[in-house]
């Protein structure tokens, strides 16, 4: 019996899938960011919109606030360009890229990011799943099924004296998606999409840094059917490089292998239908991780070289004298002390230049101490961090 819950789920499982990713919205893009501030535009789908978290809308201007794209922006101290729009797939962006819409914020643009492919494989999968129940596009009721989607996008309650018909209604449908050519032709289709979008981003803004997200497998802890996705979603993410010359790529796949990153909630044997959620949205969680990923990428791209001290010295007049080898593309560096080498360090001053000197109260006669030196720059106010040098030991006089 406990096997035949679980298939029974799963079918319910495809279902409710048919419902998500339907709802659209329009297009809303903001103007050109000032020039002091990082010019920051996002393209996308449901994720990069921030579909169901709290703020959302159709036709919002900015992204949520707990959006992994508001997130990053609030990084940069800026505002993002919004073209990410719910229910898009890569076809959809690379039109939004051609038409010329953006055309304005993205010859400004300094930081681009793409969440795009999941709906190149979802929406094929529910037309199949239409196809299969003989459902028909325009008997759905869209808005009703974005307030399902807003509320949680919980599991209908079937009736118990129709178990051994979805029994079998699943077996038969998994049996289908599990190798459907559909699903691998558009699975195979999605490289030249990326390239086309990857190259148009390049020639509309070959200054921008860009940074690229895969899709994650949102279903992964539900039996079957996280093995049946698995499937297409391994077979489209090799269309994305972690060496490509032209963008970054932000490893979302992995990272979401972690639990209660997306909004799916499953638990098997039907005593736990009112409890089963399949959202397969990040949740706040999930968008943090996403920023998280982001933040990361960028500080490895901007931040300086590291500097190191060259000469630790102090005297009777003079507590400490530093002097450092300071890298080129560094604004300056700061100074750590600690009375331990793997102590807590604390910051004693932001230098710019190769010497300093200090008497600073901060350090104590006859005491020893460990100093390191981070190399930092500032871009459009925000300031990026070098490697620690070393630790220096010195005993003040």
């Amino acid at each position: 019996m406990t096997d035949m819950k679980k298939r029974i789920c799963a079918l319910l499982v495809s279902l409710c899938v048919s419902c998500m990713f339907l709802c659209t919205g329009p297009l809303c893009a903001i103007g050109a960011a000032q020039d002091d501030k990082t010019a920051y535009t996002a393209f996308g789908d449901s994720i990069a919109a921030g579909y169901g978290l709290n703020g959302y809308s159709a036709d919002q201007e900015y992204a949520p606030k707990d959006s992994y794209q508001a997130l990053l922006a609030d990084f940069l101290h800026t505002e993002s360009s919004n073209y990410a729009v719910t229910g898009d797939d890569s076809s959809a962006c690379i039109e939004i890229l051609q038409s010329g819409r953006a055309d304005d914020d993205l010859q400004n643009s300094d930081i681009i990011t793409v969440s795009v492919g999941s709906n190149d494989l979802l929406l094929p999968f529910i037309e199949i799943l239409m196809n299969y129940f003989g459902i028909q596009t325009d008997t759905i009721d869209s808005s009703v099924i974005e307030e399902q989607l807003k509320n949680g996008a919980s599991m209908p309650h079937p009736d118990l004296t129709d178990l051994l018909k979805y029994y079998q209604q699943s077996e038969e449908l998994l049996s289908e998606l599990a190798d459907h050519p559909l699903l691998h032709e558009k699975a195979a289709a999605f490289p030249k999409q990326l390239e086309l979008i990857i190259n148009t981003l390049r020639e509309k803004a070959p200054d921008a840094q860009i940074y690229v997200t895969n899709i994650y497998n949102p279903f992964a802890s539900i039996p079957r059917i996280g093995e049946m996705a698995e499937t297409y979603i391994s077979e489209i993410n090799q269309a994305f490089a972690s060496d490509s010359k032209d963008y970054t790529l932000i490893d979302v796949y992995t990272a979401f292998h972690q639990e209660e990153l997306t909004n799916v909630h499953f638990d098997t044997g039907l005593e736990n239908l009112k409890s089963l959620n399949l959202d397969p949205h990040p949740s706040v969680k999930g968008h943090k991780a996403i920023a998280g990923l982001l933040i990361d990428a960028l500080k490895d791209a901007n931040a300086p070289k590291a500097a190191a001290i060259t000469s630790l010295t102090g005297s009777s007049k003079v507590k400490l004298t530093i002097k450092t080898s300071l890298p080129a593309d560094a604004d300056g560096y700061e100074l750590r002390y600690a009375s331990a080498k793997g102590g807590s360090y604390k910051k004693l001053a932001s230098v710019s230049k190769k010497t300093y000197q200090t008497n600073s109260s901060k350090l104590k006669s006859g005491k020893t101490y460990y100093i390191k030196a981070r190399s930092y720059r500032t871009v459009k106010g925000v300031t990026y961090y070098g490697k620690n040098s070393s630790a220096k030991k010195i005993k003040i006089k």
